[in-house]
């Protein structure tokens, strides 16, 4: 799952190349279909460079890497409503206007000059790469287990499927995961996301 925010109004600093272009349907979808492999590798060229020297225009991040963003921001960009920080939990659309959008890239861009937001990472990483190692131990727990229970039921049955003991015990397992672990802090997607708020123009959250 990830979360895909587009510019409302972005700011367009370069034209897209005629590569972006060619197999575009009148939708604007591409047609991957009548692509050689070479069309394939330049689009892919194209289009970084183009999101690059347009970054108001769109902004990608899994659920991983959006949540701890997005939290940041949250706390740290009082201006923000309630209800708008409750905009950046769903990809269902919902927007935040350019005012604000201006307003998080300078409160951003103002913290990482003072060395705030690497003072944040640094210290974020600790309970963070203590998760990930007590989460490797975890799943090792439950490979064993679903080893085991692949000699009861069978390989490849799902745990839906193990009668009532086993599927609690399974459960059990599962439930030590410790999600810290699993939602990286950055300060490079912080100051990407700052950029895109910049020349965004406001933005959707889908």
């Amino acid at each position: 799952m990830g979360y895909d925010i587009y510019g409302l109004n972005p700011q367009k600093n370069t034209e897209a190349s005629e590569i972006l272009t060619r197999f575009a349907d009148e939708n604007g979808w591409v047609e991957w279909e009548k692509m050689s492999d070479k069309d394939r590798k330049l689009h892919f060229k194209a289009r970084e460079q183009y999101e690059r020297d347009n970054p108001g225009e769109y902004f990608r991040a899994n659920v991983w890497f959006w949540r701890p963003i997005w939290n940041f921001v949250c706390c740290f960009c009082d201006f923000l409503s309630e209800d708008d920080c409750d905009k950046g939990c769903s990809n269902s659309g919902e927007q935040i206007s350019k005012t604000k959008a201006l307003k998080i890239a300078s409160r951003l861009r103002k913290l990482d000059k003072s060395g705030f937001i690497q003072d944040w990472e640094d210290e974020m990483m600790i309970p963070f790469k203590k998760a990930k190692k007590h989460n490797e131990k975890v799943r090792l727990e439950l490979k064993e287990f679903q080893n085991e229970m692949s000699l009861k039921y069978g390989v490849g049955t799902p745990p839906k499927d193990y009668d009532k003991d086993d599927h609690k015990k399974w459960e059990e397992i599962y439930a030590k995961e410790d999600w810290t672990g699993s939602y990286p802090p950055s300060r490079k997607y912080i100051m990407q996301f700052a950029s895109f708020c910049q020349e965004s123009g406001g933005f959707e959250i889908c």
